[in-house]
């Protein structure tokens, strides 16, 4: 038998009256009419040499040699749907790379678990992450070595028209474990006044995100120390050498027993958090990542900002 001649169509039929028990039930699944269903078996079985089916007046049963052809008949067609399969897959996995900007404190509380959710969906696609400060992301995104960056607004400028809001995050302060504090003193910062701030941020470009927001409520702290990390803040903090000031996100990821989370009053205490494409980098890896990171936000940072 030339199996070139073999039509699927004709395959189809036979399985399915063999599934279905009678050529009606068979034209009903496959949405075929009766007579078409019983000249595909009849042109498989011209093509065999032989009967595939008994007919008889309870419906059809299978020959001995419609028996021997029923497993083989089923495994061409798992074959091939397996291969649908793989061709629909492939069509629609993303492939590339996708390039995210991002400050430590997102990086941890967001980016982090996002990441893992997306490596799983997209195995395909080549994660890289470039984490830094305002100034660090700012530049990355204009040379397009990013598709873009998750950053607070400021301190460093606001940032383009084509960015657009993600959230907005708390500004928290950090005291060391035990701490007793007036609850006014906590409510107007007069806590800080005179004291000892450290804060993250550019040692090169300053404090001026967190100074501009003590000044608003006239409180002057009496020394600022800048540090590049997070950890750097609840380091000295621990160590009792001062008063924190960081974004809700790091504090979130650095804190410790040794350390206490304040809330602050809103507004001034809360910053924008926006994404920033770079030009020309609007992938579909970057557009997956920005939905989920806009679906699954809000979940990870209850407690820490607004959405």
């Amino acid at each position: 038998m030339d199996v070139r001649r073999l039509q699927l169509a004709w395959l189809a039929s036979f399985l399915a009256v063999a599934e279905d028990g009678s050529m009606t039930a068979a034209a009903v699944s496959l949405h075929l009419s009766q007579p078409r269903i019983s000249a595909h078996i009849a042109a498989l079985e011209a093509a065999v040499g032989a009967p595939l089916f008994e007919r008889g007046a309870r419906g059809v049963t299978l020959t001995p040699l419609g028996l021997r052809l029923l497993p083989r008949a089923r495994k061409v067609f798992d074959e091939l749907q397996a291969a649908a399969d793989d061709l629909d897959a492939a069509r629609d996995r993303l492939q590339g790379r996708l390039r995210i900007g991002s400050y430590p404190g997102a990086s941890a509380v967001l980016i982090a678990p996002l990441l893992a959710r997306y490596r799983a969906r997209h195995p395909w696609v080549e994660v890289d992450l470039l984490e830094g400060d305002v100034a660090k992301l700012d530049r990355a995104v204009l040379r397009e070595q990013v598709d873009f960056a998750v950053r607070p607004a400021g301190p460093t400028g606001d940032p383009p028209p084509s960015s657009s809001p993600l959230c907005q995050e708390k500004i928290v302060a950090i005291v060391p474990a035990r701490t007793a504090l007036d609850p006014d003193a906590v409510a107007d910062l007069g806590f800080v006044a005179g004291q000892t701030v450290i804060v993250s941020g550019d040692p090169q470009g300053g404090w001026s995100d967190y100074a501009d927001r003590l000044a608003e409520m006239g409180v002057r702290p009496g020394r600022v120390i800048t540090a590049t990390m997070p950890t750097t803040v609840t380091a000295f903090v621990r160590a009792r050498l001062g008063f924190g000031l960081l974004g809700a996100f790091a504090a979130r990821a650095v804190g410790g027993p040794d350390t206490a989370t304040l809330e602050l009053p809103t507004p001034p205490w809360r910053r924008e958090v926006r994404i920033v494409p770079a030009a020309g980098a609007d992938s579909l890896p970057s557009q997956a990542f920005i939905q989920l990171l806009r679906r699954h936000g809000p979940g990870l940072t209850e407690g820490l900002a607004s959405w």
